[in-house]
């Protein structure tokens, strides 16, 4: 990957315009959102999940928001499962901070206990 010729460069350390140089696309994506979270000071999604549902299943970054999936073994009947959410950060618009804001997308069904034959 060729760098761009940018003014910002004269103002990073060589260390980690090396480091960031040579990362993958998937890491450079990784660093930016963790340079995201400094500059926002808000805390880490896992914080925030473990938080509200416990351990996470399922975790993917898509930039903008992350998709979680999560489940909630001490329920029963319907709220028993498997779900997944849409997260992204909110700032305020006032002052510092913010907070996720979870957008609800389903339940999550597990082929394993579609196929309970036997």
């Amino acid at each position: 990957m060729t760098p761009p010729d940018t003014d910002s460069q004269e103002d990073t350390p060589e260390q980690i315009t090396t480091a960031l140089e040579d990362s993958s696309d998937s890491q450079l994506r990784d660093i930016i959102h963790y340079a995201q979270q400094l500059l926002r000071e808000h805390p880490p999604l896992t914080d925030a999940i473990e938080s509200r549902y416990g351990e996470p299943v399922h975790v993917e970054d898509h930039g903008a928001y992350t998709t979680v999936v999560v489940k909630h073994p001490d329920e029963t009947g319907e709220e028993h499962g498997l779900f997944a959410y849409r997260v992204k950060w909110q700032p305020n618009i006032d002052d510092e901070g913010g907070q996720y804001r979870w957008h609800y997308l389903g339940k999550v069904h597990d082929e394993t206990e579609d196929n309970d034959d036997g």
